[in-house]
């Protein structure tokens, strides 16, 4: 399956998209680059996201211009998810953002982003956090430099600036992630789905009976698996309403539940 590509915006002149790559990937941009050979040809920038439970590249596409129509449509066809980057300080920001909204929402994109280096504390300054929590519903904003007073209120071991975007990307669940493998819930569930050869025995064959309580063990584990499956594959179309720390503390249910699971497998 080709890397789900993520768009990268600027809609602030001093402020490069190719920038916000080397934030993101905390490598030069000379490195680790894939060129699209579909017309016209496209740099985009490989990034890796390694989890707990899964691996995955997506390519980071930072465009020469801060209008989605001129996307190129090879482009827009992988296109997963969108970072604008916005000038806090510039409020006529505000007048581009339904258009973006409408985008967002036209193109079905989960991972949407808005970029500053900081909000600010009142209205004659620019962009506040109040204004952002209650105008960008569709966009999520994530400040990259919050002021040392905005670390104070942040509870201990919670991701901001520039760590915050990087969890956002390692939390979404892009289309081409591949689950870890090797715990023997995961081969269980395999073996379940798996057809059998019709000249070699099963399982149960070679090792005798299984006995009814380890049976109603597997199913119960089965069945808890098959949920969370469900769970995981619904969490995009399920959370498309809700602000970022919510879809967040979710996604850290979910990871709760696999590990049980997990667990309880053990």
């Amino acid at each position: 399956m080709s890397e789900p590509i993520v768009v990268i915006l600027s809609v602030d002149q001093t402020v490069k998209p190719e920038s916000i790559v080397e934030k993101i990937r905390k490598q030069p941009n000379d490195q680790n680059q894939s060129v699209l050979s579909d017309p016209p040809a496209t740099t985009t920038y490989r990034y890796h996201i390694h989890t707990k439970y899964y691996d995955t590249d997506v390519l980071l596409y930072p465009h020469d211009s801060a209008a989605t129509t001129t996307l190129p449509s090879a482009i827009l066809k992988r296109t997963e998810g969108i970072l604008i980057y916005f000038d806090a300080h510039d409020r006529t920001f505000l007048e581009r953002l339904p258009a973006y909204g409408a985008f967002v929402q036209q193109q079905k994109i989960e991972f949407g982003i808005l970029l500053c280096t900081a909000l600010l504390e009142s209205e004659s300054e620019g962009l506040t956090y109040g204004e952002a929590k209650q105008l960008f519903t569709v966009l999520d904003v994530i400040e990259l430099e919050p002021s040392a007073d905005d670390d104070d209120e942040v509870p201990a071991g919670e991701a901001i600036g520039v760590d915050e975007l990087i969890q956002a990307m390692h939390n979404h669940i892009w289309s081409n992630v591949k689950m870890h493998r090797g715990n023997r819930l995961t081969a269980a569930v395999e073996e379940s789905s798996s057809p059998h050869d019709d000249g070699v025995g099963d399982a149960a064959d070679v090792q005798g009976p299984v006995c009814d309580e380890e049976e109603r063990m597997l199913e119960a584990a089965l069945t808890g698996f098959e949920k969370l499956l469900t769970e995981v594959r619904n969490f995009q179309p399920n959370t498309t309403s809700w602000s970022r720390n919510e879809r967040l503390a979710y996604a850290q249910e979910l990871a709760e539940m696999f590990d049980n699971l997990v667990e309880d497998d053990d």
